[in-house]
C-alpha cells in the first residue's frame, strides 16, 4: 500500500515521502495526538506476508524502544492498521554517514567525535544485554548538528549472559537460537566469527565497528573483494593495510586502536565498547594538545627563522662574503619541528655537509684556515645580537641593511661559550640527517598534501624524492603513491607507467603484488588494443609469482571473468590435451586456496568442465573434493558423484559408496536412497 500526503495512518497524518528500503517505506508525519513530527517507517506490502520480514520490523520496535540513549534513534510507537505495520521514530534532520564517507577519509577530530558517539551508544546498548549485529555506516545516521544515532536494531538480538538484560525488553524466543552456519548481517561489515555462523556476543558489534571506523579514517573498505567469496576470505584469513599507509594524517595511536578492534581472535580484541570508548576520548584529548601546542599564537620574532648561507658563487672567496636572510614564517598547523626539519634538508642540499660532536657545520668550516672558514650554517635565535663577540655571520638588524662582515676565524673553539653564534667544544646542536631521514621528511610533507588533496603539489614532492634519493625506501613509496595520485588524476597511461617503473625498480618490495594486481586493472580500463591478453600476462604473473596471495586469488578471479565462455582454448600440461582456458585457472585456484569459500565454487565449476571434456574420472574424483571439503555444499556433491561413477564410469560399487554419503534432509538424499534399494 502507497500512502498519499494527507492520508492518515493511526494517529499519523503523511506529510511526504523520504525514502524506501528493502524493508520498507519511509514517511515524515505529524502526530495529530502531539502535534509532534516524526518519521513514520511502514512495512512494505511485499514484505507483510513474510514470516522473517515481519519478525524482523516487530522486533526492531521492540528492541530500539527499549533502548533510551542520545545516540540511539528514539521510537516513539508501534500499531498496525489494516494488516499494515508502521512504528514512528525520532524525526532525523541529516544523512546517513556512507553518504558522508562517499569514499573520502574524515577528518581526525570529526573521526574521533563520530566514533567516541557510536561507542557510547554501542556501550548502553550491550549493558541492557542487546546485540546490534549490523554495525554498518548505513546504519549510522549523522545529524546537521554533529549527533550521532545508531538506526535499524532489526538484527538486534538478547545475547544471554549480557548486561542487566530486563525481562520486558523482548520475548525470550528472540534470544539467540540460530543453527551453525546460519550468517545474518552486512557481509562486509561482518565479524569472523558472524561470518563463520557461531555464537555471538558484544564483541561482534566492536569489530564491526573497527570495519567502520577503518573506513571513516582511509576512506576504503578494510576487506574489498569484488566477490562475497573474497570479502569472506579477508575477513577470516587476511590482515587489512594499515590506515595510516593509506592516510598520512592517521596517527600510529588510532592504528593500534583499530588493529586491536579487527583482531579476528574476539579474545585478543576489545572486550567491551566502554574500553574502546575511553581510548577514542584518550586519543581525541592527545590529539587536540598537540593540535593546541603547534597552533598557539607566534610572535613575529619568534615565527620567523633566520638561515645564514653564504654565496659561493664563483670568484666570491676573493671577496667578503655576502649573507642572505630567508625566513620561513610557521603558519597554521605546520609546527616549528617541520621547519627545523626543512632547515637541515636545505643545509644539505647546499654543499657538503660533515657531523661533528652533534653540530651541522659546512666541509670548509672544520678547517679555520680554509678559505670562507667561517661560513658556518647557524640559527639566528629570537633577541640573539648580530654584534655579539665571536658570533659567526651575523645577520643585519634591518633588510636591505649592509651586511657585517663575519669576525676573524679563532684559533681555536671558545670553551664553554655562551654567547649565541659561537661554536663550542662541548655545543648540543642539532644532529645532521642521514638521506634517509631527508627523504622520509619530505615524504611526510607529500603525505600531508596527499591527505589534504593537494595532488599535483605531492606529485612534484613525490616525484622530487625519487630524483634526489632514488636508493632510499622513500623512493619506493613516492613511486608506489604516484601511482596512486596519477589514477586520481585521471590520467590512467602515467599510473601504468608509474606501476611498471615500481615493479622494475623495486621488484623486493612487499607491495609487488598489488602494484603488479592494479597495473592489470589498469590495462582492461586503457585503449590498448590487446589489452585481454595483456591484462591476462600480468594476472598470470601474479599467480606463478606470488601464491597463495590475497592479490594471487584475486588475480584469478579477474581471469576467470576474461575467460568465462572464451572460445580460445590452451594447451593444459596435466592433461596434455588442449582444454578450455577457465579450466587450468580453476585448478590453480583450489590449490593455492583450498580451504576459502571460493575453493568450494571452484572445485563445482571444474567438475562440470571435466565432464564437459569427457574427463569423467576427473569429474567424480572432484565431486568427490568438494563433498569432503565442504560437507555443507549446496550442489548436491554426494549424489552428483554417484551419478558419474553410475552412468559413466559403470563403477557400481564407487556409485553405491557415494550415494550412501548423501546428507539427510537434503534435495537428493530420497533420490540417493532409491538408487540405494
Amino acid at each position: 500500500m502507497s500512502l498519499k500526503v494527507g492520508q492518515t495512518l493511526g494517529q499519523y497524518k503523511i506529510l511526504d515521502k523520504l525514502g524506501a528500503g528493502g524493508m520498507g517505506v519511509v514517511y515524515k508525519a505529524q502526530d495529530t495526538r502531539l502535534g509532534r513530527l516524526v518519521a513514520l517507517k511502514v512495512l512494505a506490502q511485499a514484505n507483510a506476508e513474510d514470516v522473517e520480514a515481519t519478525e524482523r520490523f516487530r522486533r526492531e520496535a521492540r528492541t530500539a524502544s527499549s533502548l533510551n540513549h542520545a545516540n540511539i534513534c528514539t521510537i516513539y510507537s508501534f500499531d498496525e492498521q489494516d494488516g499494515q505495520l508502521f512504528l514512528a521514530m525520532e524525526l532525523l534532520d541529516g544523512e546517513t554517514l556512507d553518504a558522508t564517507l562517499s569514499s573520502q577519509a574524515l577528518p581526525l577530530p570529526l573521526l574521533l567525535d563520530l566514533g567516541t558517539q557510536i561507542a557510547d551508544a554501542l556501550e548502553n546498548a550491550h549493558a541492557d544485554g542487546i546485540l546490534h549485529r549490523d554495525i554498518k555506516p548505513a546504519n549510522i545516521f549523522l545529524t546537521r548538528r554533529g549527533q550521532v544515532k545508531i538506526l535499524d536494531f532489526g538484527l538486534a538480538k538478547l545475547a544471554p549472559g549480557i548486561g542487566r538484560r530486563r525481562p520486558h525488553d523482548l520475548h525470550p524466543t528472540e534470544h539467540f537460537t540460530s543453527q551453525a552456519g546460519t550468517t545474518v548481517g552486512t557481509i562486509s561489515y561482518m565479524s569472523p566469527e558472524q561470518a563463520r555462523g557461531e555464537d555471538l556476543d558484544p564483541r561482534t558489534d566492536l569489530f564491526s565497528f573497527g570495519v567502520v571506523l577503518y573506513e571513516m579514517a582511509t576512506g576504503r573498505p578494510s576487506f574489498p573483494g569484488a566477490t562475497t567469496a573474497v570479502v569472506f576470505d579477508g575477513i577470516l584469513n587476511r590482515e587489512p593495510t594499515p590506515p595510516s599507509t593509506l592516510n598520512a594524517a592517521i596517527p600510529v595511536e588510532l592504528d593500534r586502536l583499530i588493529t586491536k578492534a579487527l583482531e579476528k581472535d574476539r579474545e585478543l580484541r576489545y572486550q567491551t565498547a566502554a574500553d574502546m570508548r575511553a581510548d577514542l576520548q584518550r586519543l581525541k584529548r592527545d590529539s587536540s594538545t598537540r593540535k593546541s601546542a603547534v597552533t598557539l599564537p607566534i610572535d613575529e620574532t619568534s615565527a620567523t627563522v633566520v638561515i645564514q648561507s653564504r654565496d659561493i658563487a664563483q670568484g666570491a672567496a676573493a671577496a667578503p662574503p655576502r649573507w642572505s636572510r630567508q625566513t620561513l614564517t610557521v603558519a597554521g598547523a605546520v609546527g616549528l619541528a617541520v621547519v627545523f626539519s626543512i632547515m637541515a634538508w636545505t643545509t644539505m642540499r647546499r654543499g657538503g655537509t660533515t657531523e661533528q660532536e652533534g653540530q651541522v657545520v659546512h666541509a670548509d668550516a672544520l678547517d679555520p684556515g680554509a678559505p670562507g672558514a667561517q661560513g658556518l650554517s647557524a640559527i639566528a635565535p629570537p633577541g640573539a645580537s648580530a654584534d655579539a663577540p665571536g658570533a659567526v655571520g651575523a645577520v643585519p638588524d634591518q633588510p636591505g641593511a649592509p651586511a657585517s662582515p663575519p669576525a676573524a676565524p679563532a684559533a681555536a673553539p671558545v670553551a664553554n661559550a655562551t654567547t649565541p653564534g659561537v661554536v663550542a667544544d662541548n655545543a648540543k646542536l642539532p644532529t645532521v640527517k642521514s638521506a634517509e631521514d631527508a627523504a622520509r621528511e619530505r615524504l611526510k610533507i607529500a603525505r600531508a598534501k596527499l591527505s589534504s588533496n593537494l595532488l599535483e603539489p605531492a606529485l612534484a614532492d613525490l616525484r622530487q624524492i625519487f630524483i634526489d634519493f632514488p636508493s632510499s625506501a622513500a623512493a619506493a613509496d613516492a613511486s608506489f603513491m604516484s601511482a596512486e595520485i596519477l589514477e586520481k588524476l585521471g590520467r590512467l597511461e602515467g599510473a601504468m607507467a608509474a606501476h611498471i617503473e615500481f615493479n622494475t625498480r623495486f621488484s623486493k618490495d612487499r607491495r609487488l603484488p598489488a602494484s603488479k594486481l592494479r597495473l592489470a586493472e589498469l590495462t582492461l580500463q586503457s585503449r590498448q588494443p590487446d589489452r585481454e591478453n595483456a591484462a591476462r600476462e600480468i594476472l598470470g604473473d601474479i599467480v606463478r609469482a606470488h601464491p597463495k596471495t590475497p592479490q594471487s586469488l584475486a588475480a584469478l578471479q579477474i581471469k576467470l571473468k576474461l575467460e568465462q565462455g572464451r572460445g580460445p582454448r590452451e594447451m593444459d600440461p596435466v592433461l596434455g590435451i588442449e582444454v578450455p582456458r577457465t579450466l587450468p585457472t580453476l585448478r590453480t585456484m583450489i590449490e593455492q586456496f583450498p580451504t576459502s569459500p571460493i575453493a568450494m565454487i571452484a572445485l563445482n565449476r571444474l567438475a562440470e568442465l571435466y565432464a564437459d571434456i569427457g574427463e569423467f574420472a576427473r569429474a567424480a574424483e572432484t565431486y568427490t573434493h568438494l563433498a569432503t571439503a565442504f560437507p555443507d555444499n549446496p550442489n548436491d556433491a554426494w549424489f552428483r558423484a554417484g551419478e558419474t561413477y553410475e552412468r559413466r564410469l559403470k563403477d557400481l560399487d564407487k556409485a553405491r559408496e557415494a550415494y550412501a554419503k548423501v546428507p539427510e534432509g537434503t534435495a537428493r538424499y530420497r533420490d540417493a536412497q532409491r538408487k540405494l534399494k
